[in-house]
C-alpha cells in the first residue's frame, strides 16, 4: 500500500477552548494495486486515512473506490469538516451509501 498526503489542517480539537492545544490533522489517500487474475489487468484501488500528529492516532479505510476523482472529493470533504480518526469510518460508510 502506498500513501499520498493530500493536506494538513491545524485545529483545536477540544470542546474546552481554554485548555485546547492545537493539533495537526493529516489527510491522505492510500493506493493499493489489485490484479484481475483472469485478465492480468492491474487496477489501482483508493482509500483514505486520517492521522492526528501529536497523539499518533490514525485510521485507514482502504479500497473505498477505483476512482481518483471520487477519492479526492472525499478527502476534500473530510478535511473541510475536520473529520478525525475516530469518526472517519462512519463518514466513509455514509458517503458510500449516499
Amino acid at each position: 500500500m502506498r500513501q499520498m498526503e493530500i493536506c494538513r489542517m491545524n485545529s483545536k480539537l477540544s470542546q474546552d477552548e481554554e485548555n485546547a492545544q492545537e493539533s495537526t490533522i493529516v489527510y491522505f489517500v492510500t493506493i493499493d494495486d489489485l490484479t484481475d487474475v483472469a485478465s492480468g489487468i492491474i487496477l489501482e484501488s483508493y482509500g483514505v486515512g486520517v492521522t492526528i500528529c501529536q497523539s499518533g492516532e490514525s485510521a485507514v479505510i482502504p479500497n473505498v473506490t477505483l476512482s481518483k476523482t471520487s477519492i479526492l472529493t472525499l478527502v476534500e470533504l473530510l478535511s473541510a469538516y475536520l473529520v478525525t480518526p475516530v469518526s472517519v469510518g462512519d463518514i466513509v460508510d455514509d458517503w458510500l451509501n449516499q
